[in-house]
């Protein structure tokens, strides 16, 4: 019997979390930024595409057998696929029940890992992505990550290429526009680099998904990241701005950093000033602000600048004008995943907010305080 099985990466955005992934790389091209530790010891390698194509067709080998155990109402019968699960190994079930996933989600998006899948050729991919789309005709959207300074060099030609072969949108980590940041955290790129990058994607008509970490430039220069950032955003106007509180990892070369005195942390509190500043600064009114993970400190900041900015900037002047033992009240919910904004604080039964708010004011000194939201900001990343 052939060995069904195939590699599937560490990491998706949050919104392709019900998505067919495709490995078509392994690793990250840079793998050197200094806040990032995901691909750190593995060597980037890029897949070929006779190999993928033979990972697609495992795929499609794993959908017929679901679909097959399916009765006449389209219900699965999971007595049906149980002799032929003993069949597989580990890694064989791991990527069956990845396209059981999938197929119970709707079968309709895909996801393309890892931290830089444009690394591959735009035409060796293309050849890929048609295959792709051949074999799944129920597919919808295809997204990746890719690097800036790997879409900086590519021409608008290929980058189109990639579009109508099915890539339908791009995520880049800019993380912060501001040039001093960027060789702060050795990004490997500069704002020039995301600019063209940007604005390339954007030409060759598929969606940018840009991804903004408050707090990544530390104190020194929080205030300048978020205005350089809106600087990059209204000058690249990407369908979606994510953002991504940055969160210190212990095992990280920042954490070093911060530990020798070359980075100051931001507060919990002044990260969501940085964002204030960000979004008061995008002018670009169909730019679409997503506040997507559990890390960021409101979870409600999402809609399109042009019609929700006012609301979303009074939304962030509520909880920074909250009277501290209020404020600390509501974070402490909010990063132990209990509420996604004030309104649900204010819902909470009397009790409950009591005893958060008594947990929160244990913490006489603020930097024992921060200590503690970044022990709980770390189980999350």
């Amino acid at each position: 019997m052939p060995d069904r099985a195939f590699d599937i990466g560490p990491i998706r955005p949050p919104s392709e979390a019900n998505s067919l992934l495709l490995q078509v790389t392994r690793g990250c091209t840079w793998n050197k930024c200094k806040f990032c530790v995901v691909y750190r010891g593995q060597n980037f390698r890029i897949m070929q595409p006779e190999d993928l194509k033979r990972n697609i067709d495992n795929m499609v080998y794993f959908r017929d057998i679901i679909l097959e155990a399916e009765d006449a109402q389209g219900r699965l019968r999971k007595d049906r696929l149980y002799a032929r699960l003993q069949e597989f190994s580990q890694m064989e079930l791991q990527g069956f029940y990845m396209v059981w996933n999938w197929l119970a989600h709707g079968g309709r998006n895909v996801f393309l890992q890892d931290g830089n899948s444009i690394a591959l050729k735009p035409e060796k991919l293309a050849d890929v992505l048609f295959y792709l789309r051949e074999k799944f005709p129920s597919i919808e959207r295809i997204t990746t990550y890719g690097r800036a300074e790997t879409l900086s060099r590519y021409s608008v030609e290929q980058l189109k290429l990639l579009r109508e072969s099915g890539l339908d949108r791009i995520h880049v980590g800019f993380e912060s526009g501001s040039d001093n940041v960027l060789r702060l955290i050795n990004k490997g790129l500069t704002q020039e680099q995301q600019i063209a990058a940007g604005r390339k994607v954007r030409e060759a008509g598929m969606e940018l998904s840009m991804y903004f970490m408050p707090g990544i430039g530390g104190k020194q220069y929080s205030a300048e990241s978020a205005e350089q950032t809106a600087y990059v955003v209204n000058q690249t106007n990407p369908d979606f701005v994510r953002l991504r509180t940055f969160v210190l990892k212990l095992e990280s070369e920042m954490y070093g950093m911060l530990r020798n005195g070359e980075f100051e942390e931001c507060t919990d509190i002044e990260k969501l000033q940085e964002i204030r500043a960000l979004v008061d600064g995008i002018v670009m009114p169909d730019v679409n602000l997503v506040s997507d993970h559990i890390v960021n400190l409101i979870g409600s900041l999402n809609g399109r600048i042009g019609e929700r900015k006012t609301a979303m900037l009074e939304e962030i002047d509520r909880i920074l004008a909250l009277p501290k033992e209020e404020q600390r009240t509501y974070q402490l919910a909010r990063r132990h995943g209990i509420v996604d904004n004030y309104e649900q604080l204010l819902r909470l039964p009397s009790n409950r907010t009591a005893h958060l708010r008594e947990m929160a004011m244990t913490y006489d000194e603020e930097r024992l305080w921060e200590n503690h939201l970044n022990e709980i900001l770390r189980q999350y990343v």
